[in-house]
């Protein structure tokens, strides 16, 4: 009978966490073992077992990638069962109990054998080093394969399925007699963390230093019902992570963070100061010293459920019935749209998106739709939910206004885990007195659809602007948006000759959509333009692009693009105007520039063509909203439909991109 035993930790906090690392001296041959596993028997892998082949492989109960890959390995038993192979699962984190991975397994619906590798000894005898590391032996322990499963995660990658699958092929070629085409692939999950001699006389120890350090970068996430997989707040698991820990930390990959510095200062930056990495550092090469319980700080205080200045005066569910979140497959964006029974505008000093299954929503956004007929220039993001993102307090005065006969919508991109999940986001609404308000805070859009990315462009600039904005308001935030084959961004205020970047970030990453708060607001009495720009990468090097050989659009997909940015501005009501004027550029007096308007109706009816060829699916000459993606349909169709025939024309797209242009 041929053997898989696969050994069990886990990954890291999320699916842009992976980490990999080059492989030590690795031993050519596995000598025999024997492990408890979870049902209290003796799990063997020896010669006696008189298996062709042996795979092992390192799973955990925590780690999101073993969260995924334990069904994998399961399916892959039961397909090479009638071929003689077995699978077992060995266990060795320190952090990990039997009942947890009893708990794994029963959850994961793993029924190959389960294993504790108590004192790591059978991962430093094989040189595991992460988790889901996977070890083929022949019948004697001669290494045959070792590495990954397959290569849909890479470090910071999760691409929407494998494209080689290199476990599976190892078996295949071993069972068929013939020889391993790739035999060794780098490993990728989190690492094991391994025994090391304990510094006795060590100056940083856990109670004195690194558990502050924790609770002040790290805890806030990484504890019970929060949105990191495993806790940072107990001895124990803190031993058992902090090398992948300290890895994603000098990795910059932890705390989550991707503005530059050198801009505009950021009210919300997380950064951790390399006096505190430093400390974490000579912590685990001393082994990790408890110290004395003496030293321990008090634990910190954290709100339980809703992070509001008090208990929401209105809770929006985005539906009656939980959404089904499959096992292991891309789930396309969901779109719920709620009405709020507004019959009056009502004003929001404060809203929070708690997501009913942090494991599964990998972010959700809520936008008010205001009734038809309104004018629609305004985005009017209400709120959003993103990880390790915290929620922006508004100043004393400043409120969102929600028109009467809004309603709410909810974009939801959920993120598999590898078991069945199911989610109902819900957002909660703080209201104002209308006379207690002194500044409206409206969300502007910078929307650049007309693009078209070429296979293989490595660096393609999409410029934009924010079309009209109002001259007496401030500028509170900036929130960038791009999807897998985003790049970099950038955003600047222009005023005369002068461009100024207020936000940079280098190395985009679509795992985590910050919104960038300002410490001091940016006000845009003397500005001229706000303007952004969006890099892309088609090409090969980009390891999370879907597909480098494809023209790339608009489009609501990760697999398609967008280009756009969200404003916050904050107005003095005593001048407000309902909604956003357009931005006058020419000076008062002098004559408008013929040449720059008739470029400016080029590009509009350009636009409108182009428009029309990607839209006007049945060529009868008019846009209908089920023509159109749910991006567009919902946040743009009813700025296009001027005169609300629930149509759109060639001279209403025309006029509206020459109006935003101005």
């Amino acid at each position: 009978m041929r053997t898989l035993v696969c050994f069990g930790l886990m990954l890291l906090a999320s699916a842009t966490v992976f980490a990999t690392d080059a492989n030590p001296i690795l031993p050519s041959v596995v000598k025999p073992f024997s492990l408890p596993d979870i049902n209290g028997e003796i799990v063997t892998v020896s010669p006696d077992d008189a298996a062709d082949f042996t795979v092992l492989c390192f799973l955990g109960t925590e780690c999101p990638l073993a969260r995924l890959y334990g069904p994998r390995l399961q399916v892959m038993a039961d397909q090479f069962a009638d071929a003689d192979v077995r699978f077992v699962g060995v266990n060795s984190n320190i952090q990990d109990s039997m009942d947890e991975i009893r708990h794994y397994a029963k959850v994961h619906e793993i029924r190959f054998p389960l294993a504790k590798d108590y004192d790591r000894s059978v991962a430093l005898a094989v040189a595991a080093t992460r988790t889901p590391e996977v070890i083929v032996i022949d019948r004697v322990g001669v290494v045959r394969y070792r590495g990954r499963i397959d290569d849909q995660y890479e470090p910071g990658i999760a691409r929407d399925e494998a494209t080689r699958h290199d476990l599976r092929d190892a078996i295949e070629s071993l069972v068929a007699g013939k020889v391993v085409a790739d035999p060794t692939t780098t490993p990728v999950g989190c690492l094991i963390a391994l025994p090391r001699t304990v510094q006795q006389d060590a100056s940083v120890t856990y109670c004195d230093q690194i558990s502050r350090v924790l609770q002040k970068h790290c805890v806030e996430c990484h504890r019970a019902g929060e949105i990191g997989p495993f806790a940072l707040d107990d001895y124990d698991e803190v031993v058992g992570w902090a090398d992948m820990s300290l890895e994603v930390i000098d990795q910059h990959r932890m705390p989550p963070w991707h503005a530059a510095e050198g801009h505009a200062p950021l009210a919300n930056a997380r950064s951790m100061p390399e006096s505190d990495k430093k400390l974490l550092r000579d912590w685990v090469d001393a082994g990790m010293p408890y110290g004395s319980a003496a030293d321990r700080p008090e634990p910190t205080t954290y709100v339980d459920g809703w992070q509001l200045p008090q208990q929401p005066d209105l809770v929006l569910a985005m539906s009656k019935t939980p959404f089904e979140i499959p096992a292991d497959q891309t789930v396309e964006y969901q779109y719920y749209v709620v009405d709020a029974d507004f019959e009056t505008d009502r004003w929001v000093k404060a809203a929070e998106v708690i997501p009913g299954n942090r494991a599964a929503v990998h972010h959700s956004i809520a936008f008010v739709r205001p009734p038809d007929g309104a004018d629609f220039r305004e985005i009017r993001l209400l709120s959003a939910y993103v990880p390790g993102q915290r929620r922006s307090e508004l100043p004393d005065g400043y409120a969102q206004r929600i028109p009467a006969g809004s309603r709410i919508i909810f974009q939801m991109h959920y993120t598999p885990t590898g078991k069945p999940e199911t989610d109902i986001t819900r957002i909660g609404l703080v209201f104002a007195e209308e006379s207690d308000v002194t500044h409206e805070v409206v969300t502007l859009g910078g929307i650049e659809q007309d693009f078209e990315i070429p296979p293989g462009e490595a660096r393609y600039t999409v410029n934009g602007t924010i079309g009209y904005f109002p001259r007496n308001g401030e500028l509170l935030s900036i929130m960038p948006h791009m999807h897998l084959r985003g790049k970099s961004f950038s955003f600047a205020v222009v005023r005369g000759t002068q461009s100024r970047t207020l936000l940079e970030v280098p190395a985009y990453d679509f795992n985590w959509q910050h919104n960038y708060a300002f410490a001091d607001s940016v006000k845009l009495a003397d500005v001229d333009e706000l303007s952004f720009t969006a890099t892309f990468d088609n090409s090969t090097d980009n390891p999370t692009n879907p597909d480098p050989t494809e023209y790339v659009t608009w489009g609501d997909q990760t697999w398609q693009e967008m280009a756009v940015t969200f404003v916050a501005v904050a107005v003095p009501r005593q001048i407000v105007h309902r909604n956003a004027t357009p931005v006058q550029t020419v000076v008062a007096g002098s004559v408008p520039d013929p040449v720059a308007e008739t470029k400016r109706r080029e590009k509009a009816i350009r636009f409108a063509d182009d428009y029309f060829a990607k839209f006007d699916k049945n060529d009868d000459g008019a846009i209908h909203e089920d023509e159109l993606p749910h991006s567009v349909r919902i946040f743009a169709f009813h700025s296009f439909d001027h005169n609300r025939d629930q149509s759109i024309t060639k001279d209403e797209i025309q006029s509206e991109s020459d109006w935003r242009n101005q």
